[in-house]
């Protein structure tokens, strides 16, 4: 039976872990730490605006970490729910110690998964870097395998700051990985340094609460995974608070200690998550920064404070916690720190993760120059379905910029690069009409038919939604309305008048008809109230109004994409000379040359490259296959 490995146990390894395993492959996850499996090093929560919508897609493919986040999560929230159906991105805070521990378990009990712990000094070829025959451990023992997906995290050659003090390490309190890093290096890949930071952990008892902005949760809890069937645990509320003019002149006085302006710290950051330093000293005219307080677990007495990452002594740390008001007693558990590690290039994997040169090698995760939970999963969960379907002789799982956020991220990564760690936004993605994340199941019912790691069951159900809402639609395309129709009064209610008849469907795209007359006229369906598994009816209709009333652009946008799918379906043959292309600039051919398009699709998305080029290229391939 063939065998993967996956490196990592991290959100990136156990999304690779637990779909390969869940196709059929025999699947071993090597982690340094097998206590230490599904670990928060940072903020202990889930989701967000664009971050969600690819927890809702990774969950619709057969994904761990939707599910996991119901399970242990302890206060949700719907993000720009005022805003339309198409930018609601959920989120909820983890119980990290709860969350660590369904994770572990979950991979347990999951068929042809084999935990083992230790640590991955190199990979072994057959000859040169073909023919991948199995991971060499620091013990010097072997772990044969047939290919391996590498989900590294911050330990490769990983560096922990704080002030001036410097710690070989891959997060606090665990070692880095060196030998594997430094083979990866010796091989040719290209590499950087890139950095991460985290917030100081506060005791829950020396905080006066009555002094914050309390957050509470949704009520009730709305779950991520589309095949939970509640959340179980306690939920509570988070708090805000701000920082203040002390805080400013405490940071301020105290740069030259920080990592990050003391010149410690080589790596480049995250735009999207600055440090505290950083906001002060790059946005110098707001007056002050929001800082969220967010409880770590039931279990403990942690509390997060998140937005207020720092690489300060941790004398200067407490200093400004305590000018936040009602910190003045606070008591720091964990001081935070930045941390250092090797990233390698993404421009050097094809679209499908795996890395061009290593054969049965694929990479996700941090080791590709991204930051959060969020994107190292849905790289884990795509580079274990392609790695699986590699050893099975099966074409890879891309998936397009129109169909979900996961395509718009690996098709960011491997045409466009990063020079920075990569957060996923809704605006990265052009297409975004068509990526609500709450039709996520079914925009991804084909491509997870064809993936196989849902249960018969789990697609019956998302099968029968689908069935349901094609009805609905049917039946207000089929229901007229009138003055003296059931709908009637319900549409001069809303101040519309009825001159001459028109159906549900145009009735429901008028602007005047809320929520209340949308259900008002919903109820008057057959079965439209029929309770069912998995069957929101607020849910439903505010789905159904978004649908109908976008429909419009989402057709205009379709006949877009109709060009630009041609092109991502010609491929450029890989003993293309580039070279000897006559009419191409410098610069296009060295944007070419560096970036290595798999597609003329991709070619076109890179930055530079002009619509001219890809023509031209396009006449060329066909010239060069004698069509």
């Amino acid at each position: 039976m063939k065998q993967v490995v996956v490196i990592g146990g991290g959100h990136a390894g156990i999304e690779a872990a637990h779909v390969a395993a869940r196709m059929g492959l025999a699947t071993t996850l090597l982690t340094m730490n097998l206590d230490q499996i599904g670990q928060m090093s940072c903020n202990p929560s889930i989701g967000g605006v664009g971050k969600g919508h690819m927890v809702r897609e990774l969950d619709a493919l057969g994904g761990a970490m939707g599910r996991l986040i119901d399970a242990t999560g302890i206060h949700f929230r719907i993000l720009n729910e005022s805003r339309g159906v198409a930018v609601r991105g959920p989120r909820a805070q983890a119980d990290k110690v709860k969350y660590r521990s369904a994770a572990r378990r979950l991979l347990e009990h999951t068929e042809n998964l084999k935990l083992r712990q230790g640590t991955a000094a190199g990979l072994l070829w057959r000859e040169g870097t073909r023919g991948l025959r199995g991971v060499e451990l620091l013990d010097g023992s072997v772990l044969p395998c047939d290919a391996v997906v590498v989900t590294s995290g911050t330990f490769l050659n990983g560096r922990i700051l704080i002030g001036e003090r410097r710690l070989e390490a891959g997060r606090a309190g665990e070692p880095a990985s060196t030998h594997l890093a430094e083979q990866l290096r010796s091989l040719g890949l290209r590499h950087r340094r890139l950095k991460t930071g985290t917030s100081p952990r506060l005791a829950k008892g020396s905080i006066d609460f009555s002094r914050l902005e309390i957050q509470p949760g949704d009520d009730p809890p709305r779950p991520f995974s589309f095949f939970s069937r509640g959340i179980p645990q306690p939920q509570v509320p988070c708090h805000i608070v701000h920082t203040t003019a002390l805080t400013e002149a405490i940071v301020r006085e105290n740069l030259p200690k920080s990592s990050l302006y003391g010149g410690h710290i080589e790596g480049i950051g995250p735009r999207y998550c600055p440090s505290i330093e950083d906001k002060f000293v790059k946005f110098p005219d707001k007056g002050r920064h929001q800082i969220f307080v967010e409880p770590e677990s039931l279990e403990t007495e942690e509390i997060y404070l998140a937005g207020l990452s720092t690489s300060m002594p941790p004398e200067v740390q407490l200093r400004m916690v305590q000018s936040l008001p009602g910190f003045e007693g606070a008591e720091i558990l964990r001081p935070g720190y930045a941390i250092e590690y090797d990233s390698f290039d993404p421009l050097q994997l094809h679209r499908d993760l795996s890395v061009e040169g290593l054969e049965g090698v694929w990479f996700a995760g941090q080791i590709n120059g991204t930051t959060g939970y969020e994107e190292a999963a849905g790289q884990g969960l795509l580079a274990g379905i392609n790695a699986a379907r590699w050893l099975r002789d099966q074409e890879p799982i891309v998936l397009g910029r129109d169909q979900a956020y996961l395509g718009v991220m690996v098709d960011d990564l491997v045409t466009k690069g990063t020079d920075e760690p990569y957060r996923m936004l809704t605006a990265r993605a052009e297409h975004r009409l068509g990526l609500a994340c709450d039709l996520a199941d079914a925009r991804l019912l084909a491509v997870a038919r064809a993936v196989g790691a849902l249960g018969p069951g789990e697609l019956a159900r998302v099968e029968a939604k689908v069935e349901r809402r094609a009805r609905l639609h049917a039946q207000c395309e089929a229901a007229w309305v009138t003055q003296t129709s059931p709908f009637g009064p319900i549409a001069v209610r809303a101040g519309l008048r009825l001159d001459a008849g028109l159906s549900l469907s145009d009735l429901l795209r008028r602007q005047h008809m809320g929520p209340a007359e949308a259900d008002a006229c919903l109820a008057q369906l057959e079965g439209w109230a029929t309770e069912g598994e998995g069957w929101d009816l607020a849910r439903e209709r505010d789905l159904l109004l978004f649908e109908l009333r976008y429909a419009p652009y989402r057709e205009r946008e379709a006949r877009l994409l109709e060009g630009h799918r041609a092109w991502d379906h010609v491929r450029i043959p890989a003993d293309f000379r580039l070279e000897q292309v006559q009419g191409l600039s410098k610069e296009v051919l060295e944007k070419l040359k560096l970036h290595r398009p798999e597609t003329l699709g991709q070619a076109h998305r890179i930055p530079g490259v002009t619509p001219a080029a890809v023509t031209l290229l396009h006449l060329l391939i066909h010239r060069s296959r004698g069509i």
